[in-house]
């Protein structure tokens, strides 16, 4: 038994017994519902969510086993969560560092599900991502089958997301410092980490793919410029599917343990999960984009051969330009942190 499966019984332990107290708490009218907040966060420990704030409800829709669920919640937002009064994300100076964080949500069973910070930043993806603590239909609660808490992903086609009994949400960083490099023009990329075909990216290589080639057009600021551009590339979601990706059947939703960093020719870089990207659950439609209309890339635009195009984000921080690299990371893997 590995350290995390070590600390997910322990806290599944506690949980039990936090069921228990917060059913005699509820007697009294008082809401009890912690979750254990650790990693690289300014202020680790449990935290009771319903004296989190600002509350937020939201109504959702999705599918459980094939099943159309609607249900209205409310709690906090895990933005607004992570970066409660004395907390908040520990950060490097680096551009964006935002960007290389991610969160695992675990549930009191084992069950987890990755979300990248840049998905839920407002400045980002802007993704209102709810803790929740209270719905309409009863399933959460001491007596409720979904437990005290539960992730609640606005917006997602399946519930795999929504992970129930929530006991933990650790925030990770992508190994520090991060890769350096010399900038500049990158004519090419890396497809590579835990796929079973790594290959080499190009613009010619994307051009091929034809029954795969889609069109987006996209808004976002840049720095105080709002830049509006109509991108021609692959999906991502579909490249790292070309490629193999290496899930463990075993594991229920395996794929939602997992992200791709996205990597420029300077070092900058930013993490998506691929729950976000996947056609089943988030279905974001980010591409790796090879030409464009406005000119920014290929012979003589500004940003490279390729880049990650991230439709809906409010800035363009995940838009990498000067692609040189893919890397597919099993977060919950105890290697990955030596990619």
């Amino acid at each position: 038994m590995n350290h995390h499966q070590n600390e997910t019984a322990v806290l599944g332990a506690i949980y039990h017994e936090e069921v228990t107290l917060s059913g005699i708490l509820a007697h009294f009218h008082y809401v009890f519902a912690p979750v254990w907040l650790e990693g690289d966060i300014a202020a680790p420990g449990f935290y009771n969510l319903a004296g989190v704030m600002p509350v937020t409800t939201e109504s959702v829709t999705y599918q459980a086993a094939g099943v159309p669920v609607s249900d209205t919640y409310t709690g906090t937002t895990l933005w607004n969560l992570l970066n409660s009064p004395g907390g908040g994300v520990d950060t490097t100076t680096a551009k964006n560092d935002i960007l290389s964080k991610y969160v695992i949500a675990t549930g009191s069973d084992g069950y987890t599900a990755v979300y990248s910070l840049g998905e839920i930043d407002p400045q980002f993806g802007n993704q209102p991502v709810l803790i929740a603590t209270s719905d309409t239909s009863g399933q959460l609660g001491p007596s409720g089958p979904d437990g005290l808490s539960r992730v609640v992903v606005p917006g997602d086609i399946a519930g795999g997301r929504y992970v129930s009994d929530l006991v933990s949400l650790k925030v990770v960083s992508l190994p520090e410092p991060g890769p350096t490099g010399p900038g500049g023009i990158a004519a090419s990329a890396t497809l590579a980490g835990a796929v079973a075909d790594p290959t080499i990216i190009t613009p010619e290589t994307l051009s091929k793919l034809l029954n795969q080639t889609q069109t987006e057009t996209a808004t976002y600021k840049s720095g105080s410029t709002t830049v509006t551009d109509t991108y021609t590339g692959v999906s991502l979601w579909n490249l790292i599917q070309d490629a193999g990706l290496l899930t463990n059947p075993s594991v229920k939703n395996d794929l939602l343990n997992f992200v791709v960093v996205a990597t420029g020719s300077d070092g900058y870089r930013a993490v998506f999960s691929l729950g976000e990207i996947d056609p089943a659950f988030g279905d974001q439609q980010d591409i790796v984009a090879y030409s464009d209309q406005s000119g920014q890339l290929g012979p003589g635009g500004t940003d490279g051969a390729m880049r990650i195009v991230v439709p809906g984000d409010v800035a363009g921080g995940r838009y990498v330009s000067n692609l040189t690299s893919l890397q597919v990371i099993n977060t919950t893997a105890s290697s990955h942190l030596c990619w």
